[in-house]
């Protein structure tokens, strides 16, 4: 059982101080190396770092020693947790008071190499994951720290063509992105804010994309401004991918197979 923490006044832990590596296997096993150097936290505080997988509540935790004797995690298992985007959070606790208090913390970090089973790597903004969705197709789901397009696990070879299919990229992406911003503009975060929450990092993505890089609306901004915006990101998304050239591309060769 993970005991109760106090959030009040934690700092920001940087992720690059923590490296990690996930290994295939039943279960998936990790390595994990923590690197606190000058960061002016309690010698005597414990170290945690808490695996879980997107879409899970299940936490597994394992301590790392105390920041001034910290341990290095090596083939641990990972037994309860399913999925391919897992992340950590590393935290460092003080455990003198009654419930520990958080010193530091450093959330959703991502293996940065793994095997087949795990996605690694650099952040991507739209993870996409298999589901059941019935006879739906695809879906948005908007979590904490990411949104995810869902597509349906019943339909053969749909994730690949998610991610690769000219039909499909073409006909869905414009819409996925017309619906995120105009959920991430509701948020109303700063996006030049240190925390990269889905809505700091797609309002960005918005912001390098509009063709005069125009910062995005406020939530209690005109409707008019904001679907503006929005419709000038979207138009500019699928002229720098020339979706309609992909389409009649993908639908010729889709024809072409069928001949």
């Amino acid at each position: 059982m993970i005991k109760r923490v106090n959030f009040t006044g934690r700092r920001r832990i940087p992720r690059d101080r923590v490296q990690i590596e996930v290994f295939d296997g039943q279960p998936r096993r990790f390595n994990a190396l923590v690197n606190l150097d000058d960061m002016t936290l309690l010698p005597h505080a414990a170290v945690f770092l808490e695996a879980m997988c997107a879409g899970s509540t299940v936490i597994e935790r394992f301590q790392c020693g105390e920041v001034g004797d910290l341990q290095v995690l090596r083939d641990r298992p990972l037994t309860e947790i399913e999925g391919e985007n897992v992340f950590f959070t590393l935290k460092v606790i003080d455990r003198t008071e009654r419930f520990g208090r958080i010193l530091g913390i450093a959330e959703h970090i991502r293996p940065e190499r793994s095997g087949k089973q795990t996605a690694a790597g650099r952040r991507g903004i739209l993870p996409i994951e298999p589901k059941d969705l019935g006879e739906e197709i695809w879906r948005l789901e908007f979590r904490e720290h990411d949104v995810f397009l869902l597509v349906n696990d019943k339909v053969p070879g749909l994730i690949d063509r998610a991610r690769t299919d000219p039909l499909f990229y073409s006909v869905v992406y414009p819409d996925v992105v017309r619906r995120i911003l105009e959920r991430a503009i509701e948020e109303n975060v700063d996006i030049e804010e240190e925390e990269d929450r889905w809505p700091v990092l797609w309002q960005r993505f918005g912001k390098d994309l509009h063709p005069d890089h125009t910062d995005p609306p406020k939530s209690d901004d005109v409707e008019e401004e904001k679907e503006e915006w929005i419709e000038d990101v979207v138009k500019a998304f699928c002229d720098t991918h020339s979706l309609k050239a992909k389409y009649l591309a993908g639908l010729a060769n889709a024809n072409g197979s069928d001949q």
